[in-house]
């Protein structure tokens, strides 16, 4: 297998556990929901550790998801100057775009990581765990995106890393 055929199936492989633990983590999310609603108007009850759980998770489930619309090219443009833009000048925008994005997710990977340090010692109120389980999605996530954008670039054209269906329509 070639070097980029690894590179390819190691980002298939990531795109992949992304999608399913972004999934377990939706099921898991409203499965919580319900049962918290349940118990505080239902039974009275409430589960005081609930909300906090549900915090957690969702920021999980946000970060994971950001990498994975980096795999399958979700992620939203503002296409309205890409459109107009010669087919030229696309390619050195597309260009710029990928490596720009490149220098944010390691800025984010950076002062992420700085930031759960900090947190590592504090403990959240209910659930009694590390309160950097709240910042580690912005780290994890953005190793991810860094992955499939690194993919892009080394698997594809470089000059059409976010927005390759722009230039080939022309």
């Amino acid at each position: 297998m070639t070097t980029r055929g690894k590179i390819q199936s190691i980002d298939t492989l990531l795109a992949r556990g992304e999608e399913v633990l972004v999934a377990a983590l939706h099921g898991a999310l409203a499965l919580l929901v319900v049962s918290a609603v349940a118990f505080r108007y239902a039974l009275s009850d409430p589960l005081t550790w609930s909300e906090e759980l549900i915090i957690i998770l969702f920021v999980w489930m946000v970060f994971l998801g950001a990498a994975s619309a980096f795999h399958t090219r979700s992620h939203i443009i503002i296409d309205i100057l890409v459109l107009t833009m010669p087919r030229r000048l696309r390619r050195v925008g597309g260009a710029a775009a990928g490596r720009g994005t490149l220098g944010f997710l390691l800025a984010l990977v950076w002062f992420g990581y700085r930031y759960a340090l900090r947190e590592f010692g504090n403990v959240t109120p209910m659930l009694g765990v590390s309160a950097a389980w709240l910042v580690a999605p912005l780290v994890v996530g953005s190793v991810l995106s860094i992955v499939h954008v690194l993919c892009r670039l080394f698997c594809g054209p470089p000059d059409e890393v976010l927005w390759a269906d722009l230039v080939e329509r022309e």
